[in-house]
């Protein structure tokens, strides 16, 4: 498959999987522009070659994911994984919009939500509208109980594959969480914090730069993306175990 990858999430800890991310994006290989969910991805342990970017289009094999019904997820082969051509802003977010296509608002969070009442094949994924007056918060990030703390220890440990040791997955200082409502008529408002890897990574690595790094978390993350200027819109996907609750995976908020 040819994919676009426009979400990348904070990785996750798990006894089967280990350290692995959730990637999704764009299809680029069918006749129109498809969603794709790609997991698990142990994004750090990739030779520096296969190690791609947001907004970067990848080459690669995959097998429908077991166990996971909804349509858009699959199991990737990452020994396959050729990174291609980024997708940058130069064009101020046109060509992103193009490739994207009929996917950019094409439903809402409250029809998806909805949706799921028809069972695990329901679309996980969209796109959606953010409505006018959304704001952002700082939030403290999550406190790991020993249990998930080992297994960060365990998973960046040295084995067969791995001669070196990572540096142990630590949880974001802080989170962003944002109070918005979608385009739905009767939308009732919603609340969720985002899981993208760039607000985690964020708020580690401008921890020693800043006196107080929450300000320019709530700036890039909240003011801007936001702001009147942009039209924003909330990258969504739901939980396998949960598929009527939704996370904000990313932002797309090009400039009107």
């Amino acid at each position: 498959m040819k994919v676009l990858v426009t979400v990348k999430a904070y990785p996750g800890l798990g006894h089967s999987v280990g350290e692995a991310v959730c990637v999704a994006g764009v299809r680029l290989d069918r006749d129109r522009p498809e969603w794709v969910r790609l997991f698990p991805v142990g994004f750090r342990e990739l030779p520096d070659s296969a190690k791609f970017r947001k907004w970067q289009v990848i080459e690669l094999d995959g097998t429908k994911a077991r166990g996971d019904l909804r349509p858009e997820s699959y199991t990737p082969h990452l020994h396959t994984v050729a990174p291609g051509e980024i997708i940058d802003t130069r064009s101020k977010w046109r060509r992103r919009r193009e490739i994207l296509g009929d996917l950019v608002g094409a439903t809402t969070l409250c029809d998806l939500m909805a949706e799921q009442e028809g069972g695990a094949h329901a679309p996980s994924l969209g796109l959606v509208k953010v409505a006018p007056g959304a704001t952002a918060q700082v939030l403290d990030g999550p406190v790991w109980e020993p249990e998930r703390q080992m297994l960060a220890e365990l998973a960046a440990a040295p084995h067969l594959l791995r001669e070196h040791a990572l540096r142990p997955l630590q949880p974001p200082k802080f989170q962003i969480s944002y109070r918005w409502h979608c385009t739905h008529p009767k939308c009732p408002g919603h609340q969720h914090s985002s899981c993208d890897w760039e607000v985690g990574a964020a708020a580690l690595n401008w921890w020693r730069s800043y006196s107080d790094v929450r300000v320019p978390l709530l700036e890039k993350f909240g003011e801007r993306m936001l702001g009147p200027e942009h039209d924003t819109y909330f990258f969504v996907g739901n939980q396998h175990q949960y598929p009527r609750s939704f996370l904000v995976l990313g932002v797309f908020y090009p400039k009107f």
